[in-house]
């Protein structure tokens, strides 16, 4: 292996900024890779290395088209630090980090930002047009334009009041109803709880046991599971589901077995905007539904094998 063959980045492929203008780091990286790859730093952020494998580094084209999910994923901390990205770990992430996809998505996740910068319900936000593309890249949005058309919608919904907007900017003032959905959807990203979307045939609940379950907790979470619950009796076990998904950080859906039920579970988690990562065994990946194969799977052998790929896809893509 070739000592720490990472180069400096002449160009930033995200954003087209230009050395000298474009930060890189002189002294290079400080462990060593077994693929050629390139250094910046990220332009917005003065600290923010960014080290990427030299095939997916010029793929100019690959930016430009994920260039909106890219954002996010740096603006949110989600980007590995210290590690190469390559192609595929960057559509992993791209594909499993709950990024907002519809305009609902997208108009919760201005909502969560909003009332994470504001000081008290009640308090009017006030923001510069040139604040508007800063906004956009943190929440997933195309651009600036797309901020406007949202809040504007989400007036439209009465979640919020706009005073303006004009040229320079808008003022914005959250109802309280669109309060009370910023708070459920903040609430769920502090989350220690992971909802758990699987069949309950007897060989199932055994991995779940065995190792399932305990890689959910070496890894700091606690596991939610529907028959593990005791729903009120005027509860449905729908009531419980829908429950357990609102409150969890992030879903585990298993497709071996393929039953419907977590197609929906996973579906529903998703249409939140919560991160979900599915697994399915390898004698059953075949059959998997059209709807999810979109999406990477981790795909196991065995619960021992489930269990490592499982902490390991959340120490990388949950804890960050």
């Amino acid at each position: 292996m070739v000592k720490n063959p990472v180069f400096q980045a002449e160009k930033c492929p995200l954003t087209g900024i230009e050395k000298p203008t474009l930060k890189v780091n002189l002294d290079g990286v400080n462990q060593d890779f077994d693929k050629k790859g390139y250094q910046w730093f990220y332009p917005y952020f003065d600290d923010f290395q960014l080290i990427a494998e030299a095939d997916l580094f010029h793929d100019v084209a690959y930016w430009q088209m994920n260039k909106t999910a890219i954002f996010y994923l740096i603006e949110n901390g989600i980007w590995p630090k210290g590690k190469m990205v390559d192609k595929p770990m960057l559509e992993l992430l791209i594909s499993s980090s709950g990024i907002p996809i519809t305009p609902w998505e997208k108009i919760r996740e201005i909502l969560s930002y909003l009332i994470s910068i504001q000081g008290h319900f009640g308090e009017w936000l006030q923001f510069l047009r040139e604040q508007y593309t800063e906004i956009a890249r943190k929440t997933g949005l195309a651009n600036g334009d797309e901020f406007k058309a949202l809040m504007e919608e989400g007036e439209r919904y009465q979640l919020l009041e706009i005073k303006g907007p004009s040229r320079d900017g808008m003022i914005i003032i959250l109802s309280l109803k669109g309060w009370d959905l910023a708070k459920e959807r903040n609430e769920a990203k502090e989350s220690k709880i992971v909802f758990v979307a699987m069949s309950f045939e007897e060989e199932m609940i055994k991995i779940y046991n065995h190792w399932i379950e305990p890689a959910i907790k070496e890894s700091g979470f606690d596991p939610y599971i529907v028959f593990n619950q005791h729903p009120e009796s005027d509860a449905t076990i729908n009531d419980a589901i829908l429950a357990g998904i609102k409150k969890a950080k992030f879903t585990i859906a298993d497709f071996t077995n393929h039953k419907s039920g977590v197609y929906f579970e996973a579906g529903y988690a998703l249409g939140r905007g919560q991160k979900v990562i599915y697994t399915c065994q390898e004698d059953h990946i075949g059959k998997a539904h059209f709807d999810t194969r979109n999406y990477q799977h981790l795909v196991w052998k065995n619960g021992e094998e489930l269990k490592k790929k499982l902490m390991d896809k959340i120490e990388v893509f949950i804890k960050k």
